[in-house]
């Protein structure tokens, strides 16, 4: 039996989809190359997660698998503009964060801001998993506390984001889900 996952929803043009799909991973390449611009001002290894406005925005207006494919794509720029290390561990701590995202947004009627803070927290655990595995140590978990604190603002930060944007969103684009 074969399976097919299918990205582009039905009722949506493939000239749409693809312009839409497009737009989000515009938007999150910019919202990353911006965030780098703060994450001097941060201390070692703290991002915003701004970009992850985009993912949350694809699984909300288009559907998972579509926000799935944007979440690697995400890596995948990540992987050429910033090497190797930062590839995997935007990977990992970006398919954690995914999980957590789709699973609350369909799943609950969890909000914007708990789901984003529930992911971001999720991200830096999953970073925190490559870490470990790429430096074969442990250790790195001691800076777990750090993390959690750092993750829960930035959370909250895109969590409101996302509830001003969302509903913008919609009115400019449509929406093939109604979540909320």
């Amino acid at each position: 039996m074969k399976m097919m996952i299918k990205f582009k929803p039905a009722g949506i043009s493939a000239s749409r989809y693809t312009a839409l799909m497009g737009l989000l991973f515009a938007v999150s390449a910019a919202l990353n190359w911006l965030e780098s611009l703060f994450s001097a001002f941060l201390p070692a290894g703290m991002r915003i997660g701004l970009s992850n406005i985009a993912v949350m925005l694809a699984i909300l207006c288009i559907n998972v698998p579509s926000a799935l494919l944007l979440t690697v794509l995400k890596a995948c720029f990540v992987l050429l503009t910033r090497g190797v290390t930062a590839g995997v561990m935007s990977l990992c701590g970006s398919l954690a964060a995914f999980l957590v995202t789709a699973l609350l947004f369909r799943r609950t009627k969890a909000s914007y801001v708990l789901t984003s803070v529930l992911a971001a927290l999720a991200h830096s655990l999953g970073q925190l998993c490559a870490a470990c595995m790429l430096l074969k140590t442990a250790s790195v978990f001691a800076y777990l506390p750090v993390l959690t604190v750092s993750s829960s603002a930035a959370g909250v930060l895109t969590g409101i984001a996302l509830k001003v944007i969302f509903p913008e969103m919609v009115k400019t684009f449509g929406s093939t889900k109604q979540i909320r």
